[in-house]
């Protein structure tokens, strides 16, 4: 099991779970690994203030170590993995806190096939990172790594996205919400030249304004500001742009709904790869029995689209996600990448032969409660006998007509508590009776 890194990653408070430091020693092992090579690799960031210091970070001991750094500049996490794979780098280093508030951060990789590292390698990071001697091998002058001004490669990014979208768009009026973060310096430019009439909120970060009441976290914002607009469709994206979420007629189209869309046209046309699509433990009942009813397969892992992408290429599967607005169309790309998922929607919206409201008809959603709870020990509490009882007690009351899970947060010091149910009013009794009980646990 990982000590700094979680489901994304290093990820934390900077100066406190994530420092400089930290930044530094990733950078050592990263540009050296494996056998001492020189690597290549490819930096990009958000928005956040912080950001900046630890790129100088990574940078110097990428450097030392001999790799050579190519400089992204701000853009979004897909297209590491997109550059990554496409343009033959060793490695991708992606510096962002994605959903976060702008005081965290964070630190993810990705390996030469544009897929997020291994935990096995994160494992030896992190026992180079708690060294207490710098044992690497360093280069020093003129064999010291190079810096290379990369905003080239985000160009090619760019004209990658441009090309997905196969249908006209300027007919459309949408309205995108970019979090103060990465899409803010890629999918104005991406929708200008798909000569799409949109128009752009939450796109002037200034490093402390990223998924600051704003974003697919906050929902709530677009969900307004689409009120005061004639909008075909409205985009919100998160800090670094993995992700989105939809809003049309002031009604949230989340991660479920937009697979459960694009799996029921795909299989009209007969193009959902072996008739199956990969979801997690997240997703919600109402998705799976509308599955079900469509005779199409579904597998679940867990949360994070890591494991949606390793079992999309375990089975060789085209479609997967989570319901918080990972999507990953496998045959473009093998991570989640809002602006890729906004084309896919408009795509739908205009080329399919069918409204939103006739794709998504059988589509029950049921009433879902997440309820987070702030926790010091997650291990020791979701080991706790009396919950563990609980949590026992609940899911039996609920019997088939309903679902509790109650998992640790991969990337923060939180529980999450999710039940699913017939009626809102159970959801909530059984989330606040667990989250009660963990709060007593942790007083």
């Amino acid at each position: 099991m990982t000590k700094y890194f979680g489901t994304d990653g290093v990820r934390g408070r900077v100066d406190e779970k994530l420092t400089v430091e930290m930044a530094y020693r990733i950078g050592r092992f990263i540009g050296q690994y494996p056998d001492g090579k020189r690597n290549r690799i490819v930096i990009s960031r958000d928005t956040r203030i912080s950001g900046k210091k630890l790129l100088d970070a990574l940078i110097e001991g990428i450097r030392l170590s001999g790799g050579h750094v190519y400089d992204e500049g701000v853009s979004t996490t897909p297209s590491i993995s997109y550059i990554v794979e496409s343009k033959g780098f060793d490695y991708g280093i992606m510096i962002s806190a994605s959903h976060n508030p702008f005081y965290d951060n964070g630190i993810k990789i990705f390996d030469a096939k544009g897929k997020k590292l291994s935990s096995d390698i994160e494992e030896l990071i992190e026992v180079y990172m708690d060294s207490p001697t710098d044992f690497l091998p360093q280069y020093s002058g003129h064999n010291l790594g190079k810096l290379i001004e990369g905003s080239n490669l985000r160009e090619e990014y760019i004209s990658f996205l441009v090309s997905k979208a196969k249908f006209d768009f300027s007919n459309l009026r949408i309205l995108v919400d970019c979090a103060n973060g990465s899409a803010s310096n890629v999918a104005p430019i991406v929708f200008k030249r798909l000569g799409i009439n949109a128009e752009f909120v939450n796109d002037k970060p200034n490093g402390l304004n990223i998924n600051e009441h704003c974003g697919s976290t906050h929902i709530e914002s677009l969900i307004e500001k689409s009120k005061q607009g004639k909008y075909d469709l409205c985009f919100a994206f998160d800090g670094d742009a993995d992700r989105l979420l939809v809003v049309k007629d002031g009604e949230v189209i989340d991660g479920d709904t937009m697979i459960y869309m694009t799996a029921i046209s795909k299989l009209d046309r007969e193009r959902l790869d072996n008739n199956a699509v990969v979801i997690t433990v997240m997703s919600n009942l109402g998705l799976k029995l509308a599955l079900e009813r469509h005779n199409i397969q579904y597998i679940e892992v867990d949360v994070g689209d890591k494991y949606v992408q390793a079992k999309l290429e375990e089975l060789d599967l085209s479609l997967g996600g989570e319901q918080s607005g990972h999507i990953i169309f496998f045959h473009d790309l093998n991570t989640g990448d809002g602006i890729l998922t906004a084309i896919k929607m408009m795509t739908l919206y205009v080329g399919n032969g069918y409204s939103f409201d006739e794709l998504k008809k059988d589509l029950l959603i049921f009433p879902q409660v997440l309820l987070n709870v702030k926790v010091n020990d997650k291990k020791a509490v979701l080991s706790d006998a009396g919950l563990l009882a609980l949590v026992d007690r609940e899911k039996k009351a609920l019997g088939k007509e309903g679902r509790l899970l109650v998992r640790p947060s991969g990337t923060e010091p939180l529980v999450r508590v999710m039940t699913e149910a017939r009626t809102l009013e159970i959801c909530n009794g059984v989330c606040h009776r667990i989250k009660d009980y963990i709060e007593k646990l942790a007083r």
